[in-house]
């Protein structure tokens, strides 16, 4: 006779960021796209922003660059957003909300480049920092399912031993 128990897989303390860490990090990475703050001059710039996306994109390095920074920068914002929503123990569907916080805080962002100096707020910006965040949400929660899932159960026979199947 053999029964199957649940089991789940922790990574060690030693391979997981202190909740502390993981929070001084989404913080560097909330704030760090608006440094330098002396840009900031107090008033506003409507007319630079560029509200249609990729309206100007071309293939040029300077743009490949922005556009792969940005979803690179977000998608270790969603990352460790969706480590800290599981610890957590979040009731709400992960990837959704990481997209729903990382849009507000992209839109935060470039809001605060409209009073900027040598800053262009753009939608294409949003639109990466959204889909960065849902790519590294998403790849936790691969990453997650696939750890958990390799040793789903145990099967315990009736002379005591246990094996995986």
């Amino acid at each position: 006779m053999s029964f199957k128990i649940p089991r789940n897989i922790t990574l060690p303390a030693s391979h997981k960021l202190k909740s502390g860490m993981t929070w001084a990090l989404l913080a560097l990475l909330s704030v760090g796209p608006i440094l330098p703050l002396s840009n900031f001059v107090g008033h506003p710039h409507w007319h630079l922003i560029h509200w249609v996306p990729f309206q100007d994109f071309s293939f040029s390095p300077r743009m490949l660059t922005d556009v792969i920074g940005n979803a690179l920068w977000f998608m270790l914002f969603g990352y460790l957003l969706h480590g800290r929503m599981n610890e957590m123990s979040v009731s709400l569907p992960a990837i959704p909300t990481i997209t729903v916080i990382a849009g507000g805080l992209s839109l935060s962002i470039e809001f605060f480049q409209v009073f900027c100096h040598n800053r262009i707020p753009a939608m294409t910006d949003v639109i990466c920092n959204v889909i960065g965040a849902g790519l590294g949400g998403y790849a936790a929660e691969k990453q997650r399912a696939t750890v958990v899932g390799l040793a789903h159960y145990a099967i315990i026979k009736t002379d005591g031993s246990k094996t995986l199947p």
